[in-house]
């Protein structure tokens, strides 16, 4: 049922695809000596990552710093040709994710598709996550000690959409043989990569403030414009170590509601000025069928809200491991890529 599932939002995914691009249509199954396109097979993988969201706000006296109870997620990922798509879950069975007296209760996923021309790459994905907890707790309750429940959020929800525009200048380096497996780079390559990239996301405290308290809901725009370089190493054509920074700049823009335990509302907005950079390294295995592979990602941005001394950062940094195997194609899926390939000079 999952691998039809699969098949049909790929197959979706494809005619948004043709719709866009339909002058790049007739070049995608081009080969270039650096990269082996695996346009016969449906590439499958599981990873288990550390990437979880967490919120911090930092003051000239006050730091918080929010944490959801999960040390990692469970992703599972399919890709063809030039077309990826994901799914992630917090598996409970997990060291870490199951802390519950400690930490309190965290529910989320997230879905992530993707499109990737010989040039042009688009991301697009959707995350939830709700529980959290303060992990500096201590700074709050001098009494609290480690093995105690740290002060607990359950009804603090964090939604996100997110996605990504960029370039790739150089064709005969493969994106996909890093991020999606669905190409093998041969030789070594790098390039230069431009992006847009814009994510929306909303903080909701839904819990019901208490007299003399107040709970708060932001919504938040970010966009921000960039550029980096990555490179791909390749040994005998089947081991790699990628190396990639990109650093970028924008505007983040804020709307927050604040309601306070005597049933008041108050509504403010801002503006600020945001600074983000993206570091990635990973080495790996990447077969004709069999790859394998292990990553670091970092992610550090701040801002410094507007008329004050607070200043609010995004710092991640993410391990993940992935085993993936590529399978024959199934027809269905196959037919209707060509077909649509070959109707495309019509359309």
């Amino acid at each position: 049922m999952l691998k039809k599932i699969l098949v049909l939002l790929l197959t979706m995914c494809t005619l948004v695809a043709f719709s866009q691009e339909p002058h790049a249509v007739k070049h995608l199954r081009d080969s270039t000596p650096n990269i082996a396109k695996m346009d016969e097979w449906l590439t499958v993988k599981l990873s288990q990552s550390t990437d979880v969201e967490k919120l911090a706000v930092i003051t000239p006296t006050t730091e918080i710093r929010l944490s959801p109870n999960a040390a990692s997620v469970t992703r599972l990922g399919v890709s063809y040709r030039f077309l990826s798509a994901s799914y992630s879950y917090i598996p409970r069975f997990i060291p870490g994710n199951n802390d519950d007296a400690e930490k309190g209760k965290t529910k989320g996923g997230s879905f992530s598709a993707g499109i990737s021309l010989p040039h042009w790459m688009q991301e697009l994905s959707y995350s939830r996550v709700k529980g959290y907890y303060l992990e500096n707790t201590s700074d709050f309750n001098p009494d609290w000690t480690p093995g105690k429940p740290y002060i607990q959020f359950p009804d603090l929800v964090f939604t996100q959409f997110e996605g990504m525009t960029a370039y790739k200048f150089n064709a005969d380096f493969s994106a996909n043989a890093i991020l999606t497996q669905s190409e093998r780079q041969l030789k070594s390559a790098g390039s230069f990569v431009p992006r847009l990239l814009y994510r929306y996301y909303i903080n909701n405290d839904k819990s019901t403030p208490t007299p003399g308290g107040f709970t708060q809901k932001g919504k938040n725009l970010e966009l921000l414009i960039g550029a980096g370089y990555y490179y791909n190493f390749i040994i005998r054509e089947r081991f790699y170590a990628a190396l990639g920074l990109a650093p970028g700049a924008g505007y983040i823009f804020s709307w927050i509601t604040t309601r306070a335990g005597d049933g008041t509302t108050a509504y403010g907005s801002q503006q600020n000025f945001i600074f983000r950079l993206d570091g990635l390294v990973s080495i790996g295995y990447n077969g004709p069928r069999l790859f394998a592979g292990a990553y670091t990602r970092i992610i550090e941005s701040a801002f410094r809200q507007e008329r004050s001394q607070v200043i609010t950062e995004d710092d991640r940094v993410m391990f993940q491991v992935v085993l993936g195997y590529r399978f024959k194609a199934p027809r269905l899926l196959k037919a209707g890529v060509d077909k649509l390939e070959s109707k495309m000079p019509k359309l």
